[in-house]
């Protein structure tokens, strides 16, 4: 390797970084023997060339690097940049601001207030490809008849003739401008997904070849990356004319249609190679989905999946598609990973759709989707409800499945109650925000972030919203109680208004209809 940087961990250190993906196995410590590796982003969520530690140092290269991490040492390894060690930062939030400032300076912009006042739907779940003009009217019908708010309304991927040929189909929809307008008379905003993969029959196609404008592999060739929805061309972002030509098509879309913005999706570093010859030579994997979020900067309106490097940008970013279960690609990965989003500079979080994203969770063996209106015997309505807590207090919540059609009366309650709670606390949300944009401090944080020295530096099971608020939602199916430690001072917990004083451990009530929260209180 052309580049090594190898350091010893400190007594009781912990180490946060590299692959949101995989938050939900941090932190690495002095007993940690694991590997981590950004020098080809291969999960499909956010990640960073950034490491973060609660004593005050941080590791930065300009390009990604591998990690071996063994029993108290860490080796670090590179061909592309250097890597250094920075020190001298106290405790885990100033080395995070240090690196933050030094590295990835926030651009003052963040996403449109309504992604944060109010909650975002998407209709993925309910139409799956499916997508088409009657049910999508309905759909926000759907959610105005529940007595839930307009907001972002997300139409997923369905919608257009082909990959690359950007037009609304016609046979599903039959006047997308008067649709929109419909949405928007309601209170809607709508958005778009939109993807970087490019049809080979789509009429630009030629001019795109002829352009140089797609990915070509190492023999020179047109590269077809295989990815979800079959094998396809893909764009080559660093040709300028790529670019244009996608900022062309999207601003087609909002000025002939009135569409607001964009979901970026399958910008994954994995659908590229590093030995693609690309317009502008060395163009690394990696770089590709960098420059595939960049493009998102222009709309505020907009979300992104995969990123690579992006931090400090005014960006959402979900966290990647979940399955619907409890486990470790499920609701228990949403507080850690979403944490270290925070810690990767990327603060406008969205905890991925209520109950899961994946879209296998929601099909039967015979690919037919589930009925919402079966769905306490078909899914777990339990952990709908817990999902929608624990997505209540972050910078953003996503509904996709049609909680508001559940009939078990419970779920459905609870779960719009939930959305009610997030507008209650949209104020505070925004504030955060803002500050973000100026700072780069996270919106929501650790307790190790915001109460170092006080041994949360493995506690990843509640989150803080701002420095005072404290969020500890109910994780494991059939818990009517949580049990926590509080940071030191005196918290108010808000369901029963009784007061505790931190540094004890404290177990409290929390019925299927409840969300423990706690308020740093004075008195």
């Amino acid at each position: 390797m052309k580049y090594k940087l190898k350091f010893n961990l400190l007594p009781n250190e912990a180490w946060y970084g590299a692959d949101i993906n995989y938050g939900y196995k941090l932190p690495v410590t002095e007993n940690s023997r694991t590997k981590t590796d950004t020098r080809y982003i291969d999960s499909y969520n956010q990640a960073t060339p950034l490491w973060v530690s609660n004593k005050g140092r941080y590791i930065w290269s300009n390009a990604g690097y591998m990690v071996k991490w063994n029993k108290g040492t860490a080796v670090c390894y590179s061909e592309k940049s250097e890597i250094k060690l920075y020190d001298g930062y106290k405790n885990l939030r100033g080395a995070y601001l240090a690196a933050s400032k030094a590295h990835f300076p926030f651009d003052g912009k963040l996403p449109d207030e309504m992604m944060f006042r109010t909650p975002q739907y998407c209709t993925w779940i309910h139409l799956a490809t499916n997508q088409n003009e009657d049910e999508i009217i309905d759909f926000a019908k759907g959610i105005l008849d529940s007595g839930m708010a307009a907001g972002e309304l997300i139409i997923d991927d369905g919608w257009q003739t082909d990959f690359g040929e950007w037009e609304f189909h016609p046979d599903k929809f039959k006047n997308p401008k008067r649709m929109i307008d419909e949405l928007h008379q309601m209170g809607f905003k709508v958005i778009l997904w939109i993807c970087p993969f490019v049809a080979p029959t789509v009429k630009d196609y030629s001019f795109m070849i002829e352009n140089r404008m797609l990915v070509r592999n190492c023999f020179g060739k047109t590269a077809y990356r295989t990815w979800w929805n079959g094998k396809h061309p893909v764009l080559d972002l660093s040709n300028p004319k790529s670019v244009e030509w996608f900022k062309a098509t999207a601003d087609r879309l909002m000025n002939e249609y009135g569409v607001d913005g964009f979901k970026q999706d399958a910008g994954d570093a994995y659908f590229y190679k590093d030995s693609d010859r690309t317009f502008r030579p060395g163009t690394d994997a990696n770089e590709q989905s960098y420059l595939w979020a960049e493009t998102a900067r222009e709309y505020e309106f907009n979300e992104l999946r995969a990123c690579f490097k992006g931090g400090g940008w005014g960006v959402t970013q979900r966290l990647a598609d979940k399955t619907h279960s409890w486990d470790r690609n499920g609701l228990n990965t949403l507080i850690p990973n979403a944490l270290l989003q925070g810690l990767s500079g990327y603060p406008y979080s969205c905890p991925d759709m209520i109950g899961g994203g994946e879209i296998s969770s929601f099909k039967r063996k015979n690919g037919d989707t589930f009925s919402i209106d079966k769905a306490e015997n078909e899914f777990d309505t339990e952990l709908l409800i817990r999902w929608c807590q624990c997505s209540a207090l972050m910078p953003m919540m996503q509904y996709s499945f049609a909680i508001w059609k559940i009939e078990n009366d419970t779920a459905r309650e609870v779960c719009i109650s939930c959305a009610e709670l997030h507008q209650k606390y949209a104020d505070t949300i925004i504030s955060l925000a803002q500050n973000a944009s100026k700072t780069g401090e996270p919106i929501i944080r650790s307790l190790e972030y915001q109460y170092p020295n006080q041994g949360y530096e493995k506690v990843n099971d509640m989150f803080m919203l701002g420095e005072s608020i404290l969020v500890s939602p109910v994780l494991k199916k059939g818990d009517r109680q949580k049990t926590l430690r509080l940071p030191n001072g005196k918290w108010r917990y808000v369901p029963n208004k009784k007061v505790y004083i931190g540094g004890e451990i404290i177990t409290v009530d929390a019925p299927l209809d409840v969300l423990p929260i706690f308020e740093k209180t004075a008195d």
